[in-house]
């Protein structure tokens, strides 16, 4: 004979309550879809705007030379609308997750918890000090770090979309000059054949 099966009690249940704000969240979360669906042009507008304002920021913060500045200017131009496709594919798969969490953040009133009671010893302020700056040099340290790392990266991304465009640009213009050369061999063989007859 086979022994009944126990059903654990650890299992969480979930309460009505749970379960209808869980469908409501959900809810949210497919209205703010359609949200973003429905104001692409508006969302593609702010994310052209944001780009514009804040590749000018990067570039004049970083690099003040004139030549350079107006170059990696216009490079971020030609670059632009590429980075436009990924910010809306990254909008579209991102933001109304994000948006909705942070909805639920601001509906959760969670229970603040007891404030905790601090012990200082006459000594610890000049350690807690000293630690602090250590904390602070290692953040600094790390910023700088991704800053370079960020501007190197944009530079090479630059570097890769100015490079393709001009390829395009040269394939295509050769692309061009060989069809009208085609185009006139025809005519000139119609011609030909034309003469003859």
């Amino acid at each position: 004979m086979s022994e009944p099966v126990k059903i654990s009690k650890n299992l969480k249940q979930h309460s009505p309550e749970k379960d209808r704000e869980e469908k409501l969240m959900n809810e949210v979360l497919i209205l703010i879809k359609t949200l973003v669906y429905n104001e692409e042009i508006t969302i593609k507008l702010l994310i052209d705007c944001l780009y514009d304002i804040g590749v000018t920021n990067l570039i004049n913060q970083k690099f003040q030379l004139g030549t350079l500045n107006k170059t990696l200017k216009f490079m971020t131009k030609i670059s632009k609308p590429a980075v436009k496709i990924l910010a809306w594919k990254w909008v579209k798969n991102n933001c109304p997750q994000l948006i909705t969490g942070w909805l639920k953040s601001k509906v959760a009133f969670p229970q603040q918890e007891a404030r905790k009671i601090e012990v200082m010893v006459e000594n610890e302020p000049e350690n807690i000090a000293a630690s602090s700056q250590i904390i602070n040099q290692n953040q600094v340290k790390r910023l700088n770090f991704q800053v370079k790392l960020l501007i190197s990266l944009l530079i090479a991304v630059l570097t890769i979309f100015t490079g393709s465009s001009i390829w395009l640009l040269v394939a295509l213009q050769q692309s061009h000059v060989q069809t009208v050369e085609k185009l006139q061999n025809q005519v000139k063989t119609l011609k030909s054949s034309l003469n003859q007859h």
